[in-house]
């Protein structure tokens, strides 16, 4: 009987995913590393290390989802243990001036194709009745970010997803978990700022990638449903959303504060590239 444990881990090849992967393998699982390509697939295997295995997935084709869907159900059913759902994509830009290309791509990446993966980790792991499953979420899938649409309700989407399925496989020994990041400092937040991103994103503190990753950690000791990144922001975006004719009241001051922040962001961003040493020079 095999003693492999499997962590299967979306986005592996850098930022939030990476560090957690890095994390896994540290405690002994063979984490499969999946990223859109076989090169970034194969990039992420080399930086978590030897127990790790690369696989190529492009989450917005849904054959190629389906592929690996049924890996989960065939391949790794006797030995997944953790599945980390941390594939996103976002595209700034407003609902009227954006393609309807980009829609689909933001609900098919992280809405559709994470969700035929969480429901493959869960039949396998209620069969065998034990199993975590965590994906990353946002405060931006609970108080809706002007100027991101698409990924807003994606996240919402998955929210309500992820509620469901806890309550469904709790019994049966399997936790689902969602994380919820406010601003996370990342390439993704970095090309937000740059972009044209919501400054909602900048009005309270920017967590760090090991903060998330302690979110996870965290969730899996404990199975909790929902946990928020920072803490206190999860009461703010649940109240705000709450009272939406309050909210729309305050959205132009906390857009201009967000403003400011982003602008903050973006010189501490400038400061750090200009520091970080040339390895061409």
């Amino acid at each position: 009987m095999s003693t492999t444990r499997y962590a299967l881990i979306t986005g592996a090849a850098g930022g939030i995913g990476l560090e957690v992967a890095r994390r896994m393998a540290r405690r002994g699982y063979t984490v499969v590393a999946v990223e859109r390509d076989i090169e970034l697939a194969t990039t992420a295997a080399e930086r978590i290390g030897a127990s790790s295995v690369p696989v190529a997935c492009d989450l917005s084709d849904r054959d190629s989802t389906a592929a690996l869907a049924e890996r989960i159900r065939t391949e790794w059913a006797d030995a997944l243990e953790v599945a980390f759902l941390n594939a996103g994509i976002i595209i700034p830009g407003k609902v009227v001036d954006i393609a309807p290309e980009i829609i689909d791509k933001h609900l098919t990446i992280m809405l559709n194709s994470t969700t035929v993966l969480a429901q493959a980790a869960a039949t396998v792991m209620v069969a065998r009745g034990r199993g975590a499953i965590v994906a990353t979420v946002s405060h931006g899938g609970i108080l809706a970010l002007p100027g991101s649409a698409p990924y807003s309700a994606a996240k919402a989407g998955l929210r309500a997803f992820l509620t469901a399925l806890h309550h469904e496989v709790r019994e049966a020994g399997v936790s689902v978990s969602a994380l919820f990041p406010s601003a996370v400092d990342t390439p993704m937040l970095e090309h937000e700022a740059a972009s044209g991103g919501s400054t909602l994103n900048f009005i309270g503190k920017i967590s760090t990638i090991d903060d998330v990753a302690d979110a996870f950690d965290e969730a899996l000791r404990t199975g909790k449903p929902e946990l928020h990144i920072p803490r206190g922001d999860g009461l703010f975006v649940a109240l705000m959303q709450s009272f939406p004719r309050i909210a729309r009241k305050l959205m132009p001051y906390a857009e201009q504060l967000g403003a400011k922040g982003r602008d903050r962001y973006l010189a501490q961003v400038a400061e750090r590239d200009r520091l970080r040493p040339n390895v061409n020079a």
